[in-house]
């Protein structure tokens, strides 16, 4: 009987820890996504003062050096096979931020984060047969004709960048996924910031190096460094380990509506009601696939094991 109740209590202990962990998780979810949609509407200002690519140098030279700082060690030479998937993870970075940078500049922060989540979005749902899957893929294309009405707020140049900054998205969770299982999170995003700064150093210097007299837009620039890149990394990295990827994904997917709460508060874009319509109908379909699809591929899982335990 002793043995029993001791029994139970380390459960009752282990579940509390594992609520703990949850609601931790949780709640740095909310926070990564109010840093990150804050900087993404403070880059709006630094757009507006040095233009598209010198605001990306930037938030991606500050990034960069603010995790160099944090972990020297993450710059040492990675072995020669993981240099083409390093490449193109760093490539596929620099197309994100970029076509974003450029979608941000010609429409309201809240529809391009809305329109960009297709990326993620694509990759949860990429490959099933389940029509619940195309049920939510049917969401949130219904969610993105609501934004591009005739006559809506992003149209053109801005849904264009927009939708090519949803699948360099996608392409980055690929080949991140497949970086993270070679190396270090850390040192792949201290020397993808580092290619990135490379990368994007040309296209500064070609657009013309427009610094001089704009120290307000340099002080933005480092805060965007930080909220959009240096700390939300390290907070991503805490949380994911707190919490299952179904929650993480249902969590994640609240960010539309805070990118469309830090342009109203922030850059004072309001939105209409069609635009706000299509907002919540991308993050309920953001939403119900990572967490059904999750729910899905756990069962798949289970019912594998189970049969290999029968055999």
């Amino acid at each position: 009987m002793r043995a029993f109740y001791y029994k139970c209590q380390a459960l009752s202990t282990l579940s509390g820890a594992v609520k703990r962990g949850s609601i931790l998780a949780g709640l740095l979810v909310v926070v990564i996504a109010l840093l990150i949609q804050a900087g993404s509407a403070l880059a709006v200002l630094v757009i507006d003062r040095v233009g598209v690519v010198a605001a990306l140098w930037l938030r991606t030279a500050f990034a960069a050096g603010l995790l160099v700082a944090v972990r020297p060690s993450s710059v040492r030479k990675p072995w020669r096979r993981y240099w083409a998937i390093l490449l193109a993870l760093t490539f596929s970075l620099v197309a994100m931020n970029l076509s974003f940078y450029e979608a941000i500049s010609r429409a309201p922060v809240g529809l391009v984060v809305t329109i960009e989540f297709l990326g993620p979005l694509g990759v949860a749902v990429a490959g099933s047969r389940k029509v619940l899957d195309l049920v939510w893929a049917g969401l949130a294309a219904a969610g993105v004709a609501l934004l591009a009405h005739p006559g809506g707020a992003i149209q053109g140049l801005g849904l264009t960048f927009a939708l090519i900054a949803a699948c360099s998205w996608a392409a980055f969770i690929v080949l991140a996924k497949r970086a993270v299982s070679l190396m270090e999170p850390l040192q792949v995003a201290t020397l993808m910031l580092l290619g990135a700064t490379v990368m994007v150093t040309p296209l500064w210097l070609a657009t013309g190096i427009r610094l001089g007299g704009q120290g307000r837009a340099v002080l933005l620039g480092l805060a965007v460094a930080v909220l959009s890149s240096a700390a939300p990394y390290f907070l991503e990295l805490v949380a994911i380990k707190r919490v299952r990827a179904s929650t993480y994904g249902v969590l994640l997917s609240i960010e539309p509506a805070v990118a469309a709460l830090m342009g109203f508060v922030i850059l004072s874009q309001g939105l209409g009601a069609k635009e706000i319509g299509g907002i919540f109908a991308v993050v309920i379909a953001a939403a119900g696939a990572s967490w059904l699809g999750e729910e899905s591929r756990q069962k798949t899982t289970r019912e594998s094991g189970e049969k290999r335990e029968q055999s």
